[in-house]
């Protein structure tokens, strides 16, 4: 293996399952190969959390020379939110129109930008959500990027945590743009609402909003590209 793999734990507020990971990770054998690595770290892992996931990052994302990047999580359930798109641009671009104008797409929440790094991992927006007749407010972030491959967000705040991964693939001459992530609601909001089904597609309908936002963006940007327009 090329170097101690760069952890990305998702959510990031759980913080015991960060620091055990990163306890067992420091404890990697020396010497084995990046598959080795990966499976004994995840079996280790396992014996404080059963259900603990570990996710390689996609090889297509990988750069040569680059430490492994290991996604972890502490359920194994299936994503809850997991969807795709496919836009009529190469992946290079479908990833800039979609890292570089995320308060124009992302509809679901009001954004406003807070902080902006170079590597974009860490910019950070102040987003405002309204749910169910109320407000919500907190903070919506990059986790980790890797250009024109996949970028990892995560918004928190009243005690409301969603976070997903977003790919981009060739496929047919575009790009195939998938989206998979979980999210935890508060207790508080839950007692409030019985209809826990009603939550999920309320939720499911804000997601497929900010999809078609993305793609009807991406469809006038490959017009504007096309020499015959």
């Amino acid at each position: 293996m090329l170097g101690p793999p760069r952890l990305v734990c998702v959510p990031s507020t759980d913080l015991t399952l960060a620091a055990e990971a990163r306890r067992v990770a420091s404890r990697i054998p020396a010497g084995v190969s990046s598959g080795e690595a990966l499976a004994w770290f995840a079996r280790e892992l396992r014996r404080t959390y059963p259900t603990a996931v570990v996710r390689p990052q996609d090889e297509l994302a990988r750069v040569p020379g680059d430490v492994p990047v290991w996604y972890v999580t502490r359920r194994d359930r299936q994503f809850r939110i997991d969807t795709s798109v496919w836009v009529p641009l190469a992946p290079e671009d479908a990833y800039r129109l979609y890292v570089e104008r995320v308060p124009e797409w992302q509809t679901a929440v009001s954004l406003k930008l807070r902080r902006a790094t170079p590597d974009l991992v860490g910019t950070e927006y102040h987003a405002t959500y309204e749910f169910l007749g109320r407000h919500y407010a907190g903070a919506f972030r990059v986790l980790a990027a890797d250009p024109g491959r996949s970028v990892s967000f995560e918004a928190k705040g009243s005690g409301i945590t969603v976070w997903y991964v977003t790919s981009f693939r060739p496929e047919h001459g575009g790009t195939r743009v998938a989206v998979q992530g979980d999210y935890d609601l508060p207790d508080t909001l839950l007692a409030r609402v019985a209809d826990r089904l009603g939550i999920e597609r309320a939720i499911a309908r804000d997601i497929a909003r900010a999809n078609e936002t993305y793609r009807e963006m991406c469809l006038r940007e490959a017009s504007s590209q096309d020499p015959g327009e």
